[in-house]
């Protein structure tokens, strides 16, 4: 049985378009090149062709980061720095399947048109935990958009990415122990 990839979001972008984005409702992407050149370097058991993108149904972004960030099966941490100006979320137990992580994909490659031209970010969905060096997804923010990469393995994220991702995750772990505790 696989085990959940951890998730690892940090994002340049300004506290107000922050919050009109967490006002917004997810919005439906369209399969493009991006998205069929990543889901083909994708290896996976009974593949399927990407027909569809599910979109969440919820009453808001922040509704659903609220229910991941409650929910103590995801150990979810989130932070915005208003002097960088940088939004950090993390689930590190995220999921272990393609067709489940879609969905979180799409949202985030959404939430690159509420950026500036010149804002910046990555998510990274790989296996923090459990000693596989596997990638199951990247996304490069950049000229507000953000671009699937068909990185497989962690040797492929620049190593200080990785470094401040594994970082910000083992303190999310560290947080989630405690929160366990008490």
């Amino acid at each position: 049985m696989s085990e959940p990839n951890s998730l690892y979001v940090k994002i340049k972008i300004s506290e107000e378009k922050l919050q009109q984005f967490f006002r917004d409702k997810p919005t439906p992407q369209t399969i493009d090149d991006d998205w069929l050149s990543w889901w083909d370097s994708r290896e996976m058991y009974s593949k399927q062709a990407l027909a569809s993108i599910p979109v969440y149904r919820v009453e808001s972004n922040r509704h659903l980061f609220d229910e991941l960030i409650n929910d103590l099966n995801f150990a979810c941490f989130e932070q915005y720095d208003p002097t960088s100006q940088n939004w950090t979320f993390v689930s590190v137990f995220f999921s272990e399947n393609y067709t489940e992580i879609l969905p979180m994909l799409a949202m985030l490659k959404g939430l690159a048109r509420y950026q500036r031209p010149d804002d910046t970010g990555v998510a990274i969905l790989y296996d923090f935990l459990w000693g596989d060096s596997s990638v199951m997804g990247y996304l490069d923010f950049s000229d507000q958009q953000a671009s699937l990469k068909a990185y497989t393995n962690i040797a492929e994220i620049k190593p200080s990415i990785l470094s401040t991702a594994n970082q910000v995750l083992e303190n999310a772990v560290d947080s989630f122990n405690k929160r366990l505790e008490d």
